[in-house]
């Protein structure tokens, strides 16, 4: 999916704990402590990945788009989701829902 697909909502500050980093995708799972679930952040080139620690808590400021869910994403999203039952369960309810699929992009970080 290109990037012009998504829609920029508007750019929020989260209190995130990180719970998994991928340096070489530039992904960064994470609790978002304020609303209680997790978060799947895509890391903008300019943070530093190698800073971030595990399990710390860090202020994160995030970029939020939306989306229309066309079949080409939902085919894209389903496949890559397929090891993991919760991340299925998750689309199958977002699907069912009716709610535009979110991506969020991580462009800073403070302890």
């Amino acid at each position: 999916m290109s990037q012009s697909e998504w829609k920029y909502i508007n750019t929020v500050q989260k209190k995130i704990r990180v719970t998994r980093i991928e340096v070489q995708q530039r992904h960064v799972d994470a609790f978002d402590l304020e609303e209680s679930v997790p978060i799947c952040l895509i890391a903008d080139k300019t943070v530093d990945l190698s800073k971030i620690k595990r399990a710390k808590i860090y202020q994160a400021t995030v970029k939020v788009y939306e989306t229309e869910l066309t079949p080409e994403l939902e085919q894209h999203v389903l496949e890559s989701v397929m090891g993991d039952p919760q991340r299925f369960k998750a689309m199958q309810t977002l699907k069912a829902s009716g709610t535009k699929p979110t991506k969020y992009e991580l462009t800073a970080l403070k302890h």
